[in-house]
């Protein structure tokens, strides 16, 4: 299946729909205009503004730090 240029695209197009209690490598988490992919359970990968570059880190971490700013998960999916 063609991957959408897009977050927002590749969110409506992609995988099928996991909870948060259910995660694995390869998991995409959805933000508004933002993704990332899971490197395991626990461990996000993704670029994004507040580090300027790729990084790893935990899930927990991010989800706290962007749900500060007034945003949060919009659906978690696996391909």
């Amino acid at each position: 299946k063609t991957c959408l240029r897009d977050s927002d695209m590749q969110e409506q197009s992609l995988g099928q729909i996991i909870s948060m209690r259910d995660l694995q490598r390869g998991d995409l988490v959805f933000w508004k205009g933002h993704v990332g992919i899971m490197q395991d359970s626990e461990t996000l990968l993704h670029a994004n503004g507040h580090h300027m570059k790729v990084v790893s880190e935990p899930l927990e971490i991010a989800v706290a730090r962007i749900a500060a700013k007034g945003s949060e998960i919009t659906s978690i999916k696996r391909l």
